[in-house]
């Protein structure tokens, strides 16, 4: 099943794919704060410290040079932390590539 449509990234109910992007950081003189959606090449991603992880945290860089950041959160910490191991094998890829990856539906290491 797609990554953009897989039960796990579903927390009480709310669709967490693709997260809410802030802005954080860019050009001086860049005019565009906001965006939405599958944008953006995956930079960065961090497993949260609070004990248990819950929460993947993604930074993503845009064409036009913008940083902005966005949250993952998942039911249950052995999740986050796989998810969060995925994500660090994708590195450096389209965020629209990666909503298009292939994750199994279960797995008895995310059951």
């Amino acid at each position: 099943m797609e990554l953009r449509k897989h039960p796990f990234l579903f927390c009480d109910g709310v669709r967490m794919w693709p997260p809410k992007w802030l802005f954080t950081t860019g050009p001086a003189g860049s005019t565009s704060r906001t965006v939405t959606g599958e944008v953006g090449v995956l930079d960065a991603a961090y497993l949260s410290r609070v004990v248990p992880p819950v929460k993947v945290y993604l930074v993503i860089v845009t064409d036009d040079g913008n940083s902005y950041l966005g949250n993952l959160m998942f039911e249950k910490s052995n999740i986050a932390e796989v998810m969060y191991d995925f994500f660090l094998t994708q590195i450096n890829r389209r965020v629209s590539e990666i909503g298009s990856i292939d994750i199994p539906v279960m797995n008895e290491k995310l059951g």
